[in-house]
Formats: structure tokens, sequence, C-alpha cells
């Protein structure tokens, strides 16, 4: 396996006048390590310094989490990575990035993104495709707790062709319907639409599955609405209750149908009265009533244009 030489890990905090006794021993640990690496010696008594530093590495680094120092340990867990990468031992430097990451992501994201994303390459070249999905996974999450949904979406898409590409399914049509969620909060509405058609159709091939559709069609009929296209929207309800047979008996389905005769009629009290009688029996979550309140808008505007 050949990789390209990872970026240095940022540079240790310096020790603080009143340390813990774990730190203390931490920093001693380290100075010990880096001495291990500088010295000559160590192969000519028949020891292999890169082993004995990574295994002093790893010791400063769970030293540094005891003591709640979450850069620290990071960095130490990046250095035993770097020694790995001279051992040649990608299993165990990939482990290494990851133990980094979850440290980092305490205290520092990007830190914890680029350790996460030395071990989800790592695992790529290994063709372990799977553990690179859940590493993209955690990247996606930390990009949509900071706010950047753009990064989270692609990250969060890369798990999914990586859980795709080992016939991971379900696992990768569960990140797409986070990726169209996402999508939709953007007004994206183009890509959510796609997402939950696609999976929909992916579901009505699985019994397990089929009974969750009527939920994704109804989210992409929404998206459609939202978007303004009723033309496109009267289509695609045609389309879905082709897809499927059942779906105009279903709630989600005759909703769905309601609410395209409002939005064609332009009746700005229908409207609001079909999705009153929805939300009594079942309630609509956040990002559906946000999207409901977008389209009476559009029905209000276009009404208010005409008188």
């Amino acid at each position: 396996m050949s990789m390209p030489p990872p970026p240095p890990p940022p540079p240790m905090d310096a020790p603080s006048g009143r340390m813990s006794k774990a730190e203390e021993k931490a920093h001693e640990i380290i100075k010990k390590a880096d001495a291990k690496l500088k010295s000559m010696l160590s192969s000519f008594f028949g020891g292999n310094k890169y082993e004995e530093a990574e295994e002093l590495y790893k010791q400063a680094a769970n030293q540094f989490k005891a003591a709640k120092c979450w850069r620290d340990a990071g960095a130490a867990f990046e250095k035993a990575a770097e020694c790995h990468l001279k051992l040649k031992s990608p299993h165990e430097m990939a482990t290494a990035y990851q133990e980094a990451a979850v440290c980092y992501r305490k205290t520092d994201t990007n830190a914890a993104v680029r350790c996460y994303k030395q071990t989800s390459e790592i695992h790529i070249e290994l063709g372990r495709f799977t553990s690179a999905a859940k590493v993209q996974k955690e990247i996606g999450e930390l990009y949509e707790a900071e706010g950047d949904t753009a990064a989270a979406l692609k990250a969060y898409e890369e798990a999914a062709e990586y859980y795709n590409a080992e016939e991971s399914k379900s696992q990768a049509n569960q990140i797409l319907l986070k990726v169209a969620s996402l999508a939709a909060d953007a007004s994206n509405y183009t890509r959510a639409i796609e997402i939950y058609e696609q999976v929909a159709i992916a579901s009505l091939e699985s019994n397990l599955l089929r009974f969750s559709v009527k939920g994704y069609l109804l989210s992409a009929g929404m998206c459609r609405l939202a978007s303004g296209e009723i033309g496109a929207a009267v289509n695609a309800l045609e389309r879905y209750e082709g897809m499927d047979a059942s779906f105009s008996t279903t709630r989600e389905g005759q909703f769905l149908r309601a609410l395209v005769s409002a939005y064609e009629a332009m009746d700005e009290e229908q409207f609001t009265e079909v999705v009153r009688e929805y939300d009594e029996v079942s309630r609509l979550d956040a990002q559906k009533t946000t999207m409901l309140l977008a389209v009476k808008k559009k029905i209000k505007e276009a009404t208010d244009d005409i008188t």
C-alpha cells in the first residue's frame, strides 16, 4: 500500500503551569517517544524505533484523554498513525486516525475532518467500503452540526456511494434520505425529489420496505408543490399512483391529491383546511410544515395578483 505522507498533526499545547498527573505523565511519555524516533540505537540493539514510539504515543494519547486534553490526545494519536505509515501497517494506521478524529471532534472540527478523511482514504485503498461509508457519515454529521450544509451533503452522498459499492442498499437509502432532507431544507427541491423518488422505487422491490413508500412519495410530491411547478406536481401524482397501486388509498396519497387539487384551484381556504384535517390525525413535522407554508404563500400571492 502506498500513500502520500499525511499532513503533520498540529503542535501540542505547551504544558501549563498546573497539570493533572495524567497530563504531566502524558507529556513525559511524548518526550520519550520523540527521543525514540531520533535515536539511532534502537535498530542497533534489535528494536524497531517506530514500533516502540507508536506504543509510547498511544500511551500518551490515553493519558491525555484521561486528563480531557482532547487536542493533545488527537495529536498523539496522529503521531502514532505516522509511525504505522513507516511500519506499513494500514489497518492500525486507520484505527489511529479514527481515534485522533474522535478526540479532535470535541474541540477542533477541521482537525477531526482531516483525520476522518485520512481514515476513509485508507479504508478505500484496502477495499473496505462499508468502513469508509461509516467514516464519511461521521464527516457529514460534523459538517451538519457546524451548519455547513453543502459539505454535509457531499460527505453523505459519498457515504451512500460506498454503501452501494458493497450492495448495502438499505444503509445507502438511509443516508440518501438524510441527503434529501437536507436538500429540501436548503430549498434544493430538484435534488430532494430525485432522491425521494429513487428510494421509493428501490423500496417497492422489498416487502419489508414497501410500507415506507407512501411517505417517500408524499415528501417528493410536497417538494414539487414547494418548487411552484404545479403542472409537474400533477404529472408526478399520476405517476406515483401508477408506481404503487395502493398509494391512492393511503392517507398520504389522498392528502397529496387534495393538496394538488387545492393548489390547482388556487384556493387558499381549501388548502388550509386540507392541511388542518391531516395534521389533526398525523402530525406534520417542521420540514413539511415549512414547505406547506411556502405553498400557501404562493397561493396567496397568486390570488392577490388576480384581485
